[in-house]
């Protein structure tokens, strides 16, 4: 009977330890929905990564159990001094956003300002300045799904993995690097450098960033080895240890640490040599990555110069609409114009010194208004103008003909002034941003230009053309031409294999304005606004009239509606009908 009453016992007792540990079993977050399961293997298995190898599985629930481990060991204390920098930096909420991500938790329902594509444009009513974005690209109504927020497999893994954890950007090792890059070295993206070691550090210590890692060569190779497994390519890793072994050569040529830590500092040189000896191991298969990329494009084939500027054709109608708004006085400085007109007309131009003209990104990115106020007029054709960007790695220059002259300078105008309305009152980098040229909509300066390019064929359904597919379009076109016809549009594109003596004879506007005709001409492009004509002169206007109106025996004269829209364009004074020329025909 006792010993019946003790099993009995035993039972129960066991009956409630096991229904108590499901209740004491921790919920572990899923990197790629960013919701807590009770069961994630099953979770994984059955949803997030149900095409995924069981190795891969393993591999994030551990990754996850790790995380809640350091949550509950380190997560719930926080520095007052800590908590101060965050409120008192210029992006509160994403500077806390940040934080708490770099602790293992995850925060969603973030809002955006950029719906799909498939939305339809928004209607013609003022545009208020948008909350702005933590990200450093320009904002937009129209673009194609962004791969930064929705993920691509590689991001997906490399999150799944945890490789995107870093350390707070605030730690001392890390801000006093970030100074470093930003105002000694001058270096602009100097923030993606200083995440590529945060996400190293936290890798090499989860709890602390130090310099401690320096002793850990077989773990630092481990995770250069990991970052290739997940498939970055070969030439990102070699970024990653040019990141760290910067990081290292700040420390220890620009510190203390010398003096305060002799050991420390005679590790950290070692550590570099350890960096050099992996970096001379990736080199060969960073080239022959590169080889492989040659051979691709080679089995593409070269773009056509029409192929190039698709985009410019199938967005003009849109963008001289908006033009045409502006330019009749419809709206008070752009005020009128929805977010979308005014990023069409940002992205229009940019498309413009990209595509058509063969200028790298960075020539939007840094062309600044003092150049733009400065641009020059060719004295023996005064229908082009040249505009010279110095904040360039060759000095950049393209031509702007009387058209596109006065596109720009409407942006300049009427769009930028609102654009820069938009921005929140910043303690450093405003200067910068409103010497900036081109601002995108979040009142920034142009992070990225490709981006904005990427969007603008997105939005027209073009295939995507990069600036190296164009510049290497209009380097095949020119293989026909003289040797001087070759080495001016060399000059014009302004490539690294032309001598620093061609790029400063770019500063001579004539030379401009040849290479400039000699890519017009391989477009095929016909159209008299680009003609040497002086722009109002008789001859310029009639022969513009004759081209898009031509006189035929059975021709019908445009209508008032066609005189109207073909005025705007070639911005003709509104007396001139009465003149009789638009009756010509």
């Amino acid at each position: 009977m006792a010993s019946s009453a003790a099993s009995s016992s035993a039972a129960s007792s066991s009956a409630a330890a096991s229904a108590e540990q499901p209740r004491s079993r921790n919920f572990l977050l899923c990197p790629i929905c960013k919701k807590t399961h009770w069961s994630l293997p099953v979770h994984l298995r059955r949803s997030c990564m149900r095409t995924s190898s069981e190795a891969d599985i393993l591999a994030v629930v551990e990754s996850a159990k790790r995380a809640v481990s350091n949550l509950m060991r380190t997560g719930r204390v926080w520095e007052y001094s800590l908590l101060s920098r965050i409120m008192q930096s210029p992006d509160t909420i994403g500077r806390m956003i940040e934080e708490l991500e770099s602790r293992g938790n995850a925060v969603v329902g973030i809002p955006t300002e950029a719906p799909t594509a498939a939305v339809p444009a928004v209607p013609d009513v003022p545009v208020e300045a948008p909350a702005e974005s933590s990200s450093e690209s320009s904002g937009e109504l129209y673009q194609c799904p962004d791969t930064t927020k929705q993920g691509t497999s590689l991001r997906e893994r490399m999150a799944s993995l945890g490789y995107y954890k870093k350390h707070s950007l605030d730690h001392d090792l890390l801000v006093s690097f970030a100074k470093f890059l930003q105002f000694d070295m001058s270096n602009e993206n100097f923030k993606q450098e200083v995440e590529n070691v945060a996400r190293f550090l936290y890798f090499m210590d989860p709890q602390q960033a130090s310099l401690l890692f320096v002793r850990q060569h077989e773990k630092s190779r481990e995770y250069f080895l990991k970052l290739s497994e997940a498939g970055l390519s070969k030439q990102t890793v070699q970024n990653y240890i040019k990141s760290v072994k910067r990081f290292l050569k700040f420390h220890t040529g620009s510190t203390d640490l010398c003096f305060t830590d002799r050991v420390l500092h005679e590790d950290c040189k070692n550590y570099i040599s350890f960096l050099d000896n992996i970096q001379m191991a990736t080199s060969k298969q960073v080239s022959k990555e590169t080889t492989r990329k040659r051979f691709d494009t080679f089995q593409e084939g070269v773009l056509s110069s029409t192929q190039v500027t698709a985009v410019l054709a199938a967005a003009k109608k849109d963008f001289l609409a908006v033009i045409g708004k502006l330019h009749a006085g419809e709206c008070s400085p752009g005020h009128q114009l929805t977010l979308t007109e005014l990023q069409l007309v940002l992205y229009y131009l940019e498309a413009i010194v990209i595509l058509e003209h063969a200028q790298r990104p960075g020539v939007v990115e840094h062309m600044t208004v003092t150049e733009w106020i400065s641009r020059r007029r060719d004295d023996t054709r005064p229908g082009f103008v040249v505009v010279a960007v110095k904040e360039h790695k060759t000095a950049a220059t393209f031509v702007l003909t009387q058209e596109q002259e006065m596109w720009f300078d409407l942006y300049f105008s009427e769009v930028r002034p609102v654009m820069l309305g938009k921005k929140r009152k910043r303690v450093e980098d405003d200067d910068e941003t409103d010497e900036r040229f081109f601002i995108s909509s979040t009142g920034k300066a142009i992070y990225n230009a490709y981006n904005d390019l990427e969007r603008l064929h997105k939005k027209y359904q073009v295939p995507k053309v990069t600036s190296q597919m164009a510049r290497r379009a209009y380097e095949t076109a020119t293989k026909e031409l003289s040797d001087v016809q070759k080495t001016k549009v060399a000059g014009y594109l302004t490539h690294s294999t032309a001598t620093a003596e061609k790029h400063y004879r770019m500063k001579e506007i004539g030379s401009a304005v040849d290479a400039f005709l000699i890519l017009r001409n391989l477009r095929g492009d016909s159209d008299s606004d680009q003609s040497d004509t002086p722009r109002g002169s008789s001859a310029y206007l009639t022969d513009k009239l004759l081209r898009s109106y031509p006189v035929t025996l059975d021709g019908v004269p445009p209508n008032r509606s066609r005189q109207t829209a073909w005025r705007i364009e070639t911005r003709l004074p509104p007396d001139m009908a009465s003149k009789g020329l638009l009756n010509a025909s």
